[in-house]
């Protein structure tokens, strides 16, 4: 960089590189980004954030269909024959393989999905009203599953967990069913209708 002093007294920086119209322009760029409706850096930050979750959702829901079955055919086996060791250490797998990652599921649904349905206008209030319910009926029979220990709980307990196993999986299934057929679809719709309108 130069500097050259001008007629007037001023000190001029001159680039021969062009340097000076780049960084004009960077500077034209962040001011236009720090101009930028904070609400609508929000909605597309909330958009991005339910376009990741989104995603990692229906990868999980395509997961877990075997696991699910199995849970629930060995909550039914365990809840009929409590005694079983063999069948106890089979639910207790079962109960394993789906707990953290629906854990995780229900979180991201909970956290990042749900929050943006409601705050859409027109998002259709008996799918917001049908997931919360699902997710209550989930996390109530899974607190009746982690209540009771299927390897050294009684026979008693360990029924009562299998028959909660049971009805989670086949509730998990059903929410899955759901959110796959009704639920993600229209979100995607709702995303691509924000996108494309924020974009006019």
């Amino acid at each position: 960089m130069r500097y050259s002093l001008c007629e007037r007294g001023h000190v001029e920086s001159t680039f021969s590189d062009g340097t000076l119209g780049a960084m004009s322009k960077a500077m034209e760029v962040e001011m236009a980004v720090k101009k930028e409706n904070p609400v609508q850096l929000d909605q597309k930050l909330a958009t991005a954030q339910v376009e990741a979750a989104l995603a990692r959702l229906s990868n999980e829901d395509s997961k877990l269909g075997e696991r699910l079955i199995n849970a629930a055919v060995a909550g039914a086996v365990v809840a009929r024959q409590p005694a079983d060791t063999i069948l106890r250490a089979e639910a207790a797998e079962a109960w394993n393989s789906i707990k953290t990652v629906i854990a995780h599921h229900l979180s991201s649904e909970e956290e990042i999905v749900l929050p943006w349905m409601k705050s859409q206008q027109n998002f259709p209030s008996d799918l917001i009203l049908r997931t919360c319910e699902q997710h209550i009926r989930l996390r109530a029979l899974a607190r009746t599953v982690d209540a009771a220990s299927f390897i050294t709980g009684s026979d008693e307990e360990v029924t009562k967990a299998g028959t909660a196993l049971t009805a989670f999986a086949v509730c998990l299934d059903d929410l899955i069913d759901g959110e796959e057929r009704d639920l993600f679809p229209m979100i995607q719709r709702s995303l691509f209708g924000e996108s494309s309108g924020s974009g006019a």
